[in-house]
């Protein structure tokens, strides 16, 4: 069988050691992790994900510093260098219409 399979691990960080010190064979985890401790690393699969707010805080002054964040370029380079990411499209604004709420 496969070695760690029984095992669960938390954290992206939990599974590349498990790998790394012979605890398990592979595992599920992102690039960044596996990079971290020196393994190889095989991708499956990609995932997008979002920031969701409410619409009545899309203008707030509390997330603007935030917003301004995401759009800077600089920021979006170093983002996009890291294994396993990219941020081409990070601080895009897709609004989701009111009849289309769960």
């Amino acid at each position: 069988g496969i070695q760690g399979y029984e095992r669960e691990e938390y954290t992206h960080l939990g599974v590349a050691a498990a790998v790394s010190s012979g605890r398990a064979d592979c595992g599920l985890a992102i690039h960044a992790a596996a990079n971290a401790l020196d393994l190889d690393f095989l991708p499956l699969f990609s995932e997008r994900y979002q920031l969701v707010i409410p619409a009545r805080f899309a203008d707030s002054e509390l997330l603007k510093p935030l917003f301004d964040l995401m759009a800077d370029a600089g920021f979006r380079r170093q983002v996009s260098s890291m294994p396993g990411y990219k941020a081409d499209r990070m601080g895009e604004e897709n609004l989701i219409p009111a009849d289309k709420h769960v």
